[in-house]
């Protein structure tokens, strides 16, 4: 394996998918083959993550004195290739390096990005592409997006996500969870672990469950823009004290959340810019057996099917949503069904080490 820079602007411990997919890819690489450049500082946990400063916003193009700064650490780490999961600007700065010093580089594909990219620079983003060793995706779907590009297709590698996602709890640190947040016998726990962005559907199922006579509580674990919004939306619709956001879950606390509820939301939409490129979530949610609603749009489709092991509702269909959510909360044989068959089809995916073996093939 030649030794790689990964840049990237998102990295683990910072929450998202690119992040834990990037440190998913490399966890099991020895740190001597690899060093990370990231924007964040919290990320530097382990002596080859290092906090760089990718962007100045007072000089045109932002990335000019990094790309300077970087040609200093390429040389100095003998750095002989890049691995970037961001096209613009990241993935341009690649794509000089490899003009200006043949140095060769691999980019990895999410679904968002490429269509904002081809959205504001088409012709940067093919000669981006087009120059890359490999285009990694995340997903058949992401592949999509870039099949029509005139580039070459034996470059477009997928490797999904790992599933190591590990459902094993404490029984008497469960219990004590449940406690703690005042579940009662009887309540049902609704779920959704993600970033609060417009395209996950958080206010779809505040909405939808605003409806619902059942006694629930809605458990929202993750952080983003959103949130402010979407309390004052819990607020009008007067379930404020059913809906409670969780946004500094560990991944050591994250497995109890889903072991405390009993079906799993995630109605994403679908828009031309912004798809689901896969799905962690799913898939997590899947591992632990759960029964899931997911919306019906990108790399969601290549882990559930509707009505064999999720239920599918299609983009800001608000009236399927509350229907389907009442369905899986009334109808225990079902939820059953599809909890199973979602854990059954959970194992058809490769553990994080496997995609890893995988991705080294290309590096």
């Amino acid at each position: 394996m030649k030794k790689t820079l990964v840049l990237t602007h998102e990295y683990y411990p910072f929450f998202g998918g690119v992040a834990r997919y990037c440190f998913d890819l490399f966890k099991h690489f020895e740190q001597k083959d690899y060093l990370v450049l990231c924007d964040h500082e919290q990320v530097k946990t382990q002596a080859n993550i290092w906090h760089f400063k990718f962007k100045n916003k007072f000089i045109k193009p932002s990335w000019l004195f990094s790309f300077f700064r970087l040609i200093k650490i390429i040389k100095n780490e003998k750095i002989e290739q890049i691995f970037t999961p961001n096209i613009l600007p990241l993935g341009s700065m690649a794509y000089y390096l490899n003009k200006f010093f043949k140095l060769p580089y691999i980019i990895s594909l999410h679904g968002l990005d490429i269509n904002l990219a081809l959205k504001n620079k088409p012709n940067l983003v093919f000669k981006v592409l087009n120059k890359a060793n490999y285009i990694i995706c995340n997903s058949q779907s992401t592949a999509k997006i870039i099949s029509d590009l005139n580039i070459d297709k034996n470059k477009i590698k997928v490797i999904y996500p790992g599933r190591d996602f590990n459902c094993q709890v404490d029984p008497d640190k469960l219990n004590r969870l449940k406690n703690s947040l005042n579940i009662q016998d009887g309540q049902k726990v609704i779920l959704t672990v993600g970033r609060l962005n417009k395209r996950k559907g958080h206010d779809l199922v505040i909405q939808a469950l605003s409806e619902i006579k059942q006694d629930f509580l809605y458990f929202i674990v993750g952080r983003g823009e959103e949130e402010a919004s979407l309390r004052k939306l819990a607020e009008k619709y007067n379930i404020e004290t059913k809906v409670r956001f969780f946004n500094n879950i560990s991944d050591a606390e994250l497995p109890y959340y889903y072991k405390l509820a009993d079906v799993f939301v995630l109605p994403n939409r679908a828009s031309k810019e912004d798809v689901e490129g896969f799905g962690i979530a799913f898939l997590n949610a899947a591992s632990c057996s759960l029964p899931i609603i997911a919306g019906k749009s990108g790399g969601v489709l290549e882990i559930l099917t509707d009505q064999k092991n999720a239920l599918l509702v299609a983009s800001d269909d608000l009236e399927d949503l509350k229907e389907k959510i009442n369905l899986l909360l009334t109808d225990k044989n079902l939820a059953t069904s599809l909890a199973q068959a979602a854990y059954v089809r959970s194992q058809d995916f490769l553990s994080d080490k496997e995609q890893s073996e995988k991705l080294k093939t290309y590096l």
